[in-house]
């Protein structure tokens, strides 16, 4: 885990976001002061989709989610013939509907798709 602080505009208006990387499973604190999450997975990867689902299923046992902001990220590093896709947007936007008041955006480092979207 790891924090990191960014100041980003949203309809003209400045906000400084104070963003915290949680390693593992949200506790009752961490449910208890977020303001919104980010759920990040690998489009290369079953399990971590997996995970996911696990994760966001932890943290509405422990806060109702619909006062938290949530937003679903799907990455890629370079997907191809050796690494292949292993989760699909229908998916990902089911799951995403599933949580309900969630954003899905894919995102690729490697190509600066969709990262400071």
């Amino acid at each position: 885990g790891g924090q990191f602080k960014r100041e980003v505009t949203v309809d003209g208006q400045s906000h400084l976001l104070l963003i915290r990387e949680e390693a593992g499973a949200p506790d009752a604190q961490f449910a208890s002061w977020a303001d919104a999450v980010i759920f990040v997975f690998s489009l290369e990867s079953e399990s971590s989709f997996e995970e996911v689902t696990h994760l966001h299923t932890l943290l509405s046992s422990l806060r109702g989610t619909s006062d938290v902001a949530l937003a679903l990220v799907g990455t890629q590093d370079k997907i191809s013939s050796s690494s292949p896709r292993a989760v699909e947007d229908a998916r990902a936007r089911a799951l995403c509907g599933d949580m309900r008041r969630c954003l899905y955006y894919e995102t690729c480092a490697t190509y600066g798709l969709n990262v400071d979207r």
